[in-house]
């Protein structure tokens, strides 16, 4: 279920804030979110990332010009189905409000009503997202979806006609409010409806009732739990508002969706840098107050995290130091983050030109061969233009060895935060 939903500028001012039960849960995490944008957005294209998972709730998001929309929801709940709704949430609010995005600094207040238009637009897709947390799904246009609500509304309050829902030939569910085990018996039984109206019966179904399928050309089958006792004329004429007006739907601009893969949460990559962004002090009470919520462990190797940060340690070094599993030390990552106490950093190496000194501080330090030739082959890239990552990706060379060979060079290396263009070899 979606929980919360805003409306963000890329700069980060916040237009809209929508919550189901009145947190902001969404409030703490924009920082992180953008935080996670920027990181990403040097590395991989922006537009394949579509969901970040924080605890039990995920971030599902549109982009739409400067403009992002974002959804907070349920963990197992389909980020294709939410993605949907957002795109056409964003359409709306575009449409609503472009004389008011035009200015710099728009008015928030002025999208208050925008509220409404979401609640209207979160009924038209009620219960199709927890459908797509286990079925194929077919998703209507809204406008088409509501309408059969009310039809299927319509036939099911007649005392015979129990429940209903139509699913496509090819097993993918358009609207049911079928129980889930009645779901699945339809499913598995549309292959073997091969007349136009059917009685099956069923062993998962209570006595005295019965599934009425009924055929709809090029589309699927339409599945009733009906009390028996009736003709199928009889039934076919009750159930008719439902069927005549599917027969009249077009599924030509309908999407077709799969449950969802499990999608893994945030992660920072292992080699760029965490750095504080306020005093040691402030970020050890910053860090118990906005993890107090979690275990004690938990909170244990977030303090043992924070301890291990300094000038240029990496995000797997803070990550191993903390003695938590990838996800959790993620996790407290991202809250830190949030907090606008820790910040992530890409790592930009600049190694001083190679002369006849250079050389001999190799000499003095005695460079085993095999990291010689690691520095032979990435010297020139260690231009403050290229990232760790890059670099790595350039020269075919693990980033861990390319940060070990670097460091045992000391001063000779210089460590930048930001990228550099102007020092090209």
């Amino acid at each position: 279920m979606v929980k919360e939903i805003i409306v963000l500028r890329e700069s980060g001012i916040l237009l809209f804030h929508y919550s189901v039960g009145g947190t902001r849960r969404l409030d703490e995490l924009t920082a992180a979110f953008l935080s996670a944008m920027g990181s990403f957005a040097q590395e991989v294209s922006q537009d394949r990332i579509k969901a970040m998972s924080f605890a039990k709730n995920k971030l599902v998001w549109e982009r739409k010009g400067d403009l992002y929309f974002i959804a907070l929801v349920s963990e197992e709940d389909s980020g294709e189905i939410h993605r949907v709704i957002l795109q056409d949430l964003a359409e709306q609010f575009v449409s609503m409000f472009y004389s008011e995005l035009r200015r710099e600094l728009p008015n928030s207040k002025k999208f208050r009503p925008f509220a409404d238009t979401v609640e209207a637009t979160l009924q038209k897709f009620d219960g199709i997202p927890g459908l797509a947390r286990r079925y194929k799904t077919i998703l209507l246009p809204a406008k088409d979806i509501n309408a059969l609500k009310r039809a299927l509304a319509e036939v099911e309050i007649n005392r015979d006609i129990l429940r209903g829902g139509m699913v496509t030939s090819d097993g993918y569910v358009a609207v049911s409010n079928l129980r889930a085990y009645e779901l699945e018996a339809v499913l598995d039984l549309i292959s073997t409806v091969n007349e136009r109206v059917e009685m099956k019966d069923h062993a998962s179904l209570e006595k005295g009732t019965s599934f009425l399928m009924v055929q709809i050309p090029k589309k699927g089958i339409v599945a009733f739990v009906v009390k028996l006792g009736m003709s199928d004329k009889t039934y076919l004429d009750l159930v008719n508002p439902f069927t005549s007006l599917l027969q009249l739907t077009s599924f030509a601009d309908a999407r077709k969706f799969k449950p969802d893969k499990v999608e893994g949460p945030i992660s920072f990559y292992d080699f760029d840098a965490v750095e504080l962004a306020v005093s040691e002090e402030d970020i050890r009470r910053e860090t118990k107050m906005s993890l107090s919520s979690f275990s004690e462990s938990i909170q244990a190797g977030a303090l043992r995290l924070v301890n291990a940060i300094g000038k240029t340690t990496t995000v797997i070094e803070a990550v191993e130091a903390s003695g938590l599993i990838r996800e959790q030390a993620d996790e407290v990552l991202a809250q830190l983050i949030a907090k606008g106490v820790v910040h992530i950093s890409k790592l930009f190496p600049v190694m001083e030109d190679r002369d006849e000194r250079f050389v001999a501080y190799l000499e003095v330090i005695g460079i085993k061969k095999r990291d010689f030739d690691i520095v032979e082959s990435i010297w020139k890239l260690c231009n403050g233009s290229l990232s760790i990552r890059e670099i790595s990706e350039r020269s075919d060379i693990p980033a861990q060895r390319i940060i070990e060979v670097l460091r045992a060079l000391g001063n000779y290396v210089q460590w930048l935060k930001e990228r550099m263009l102007t020092h090209v070899r």
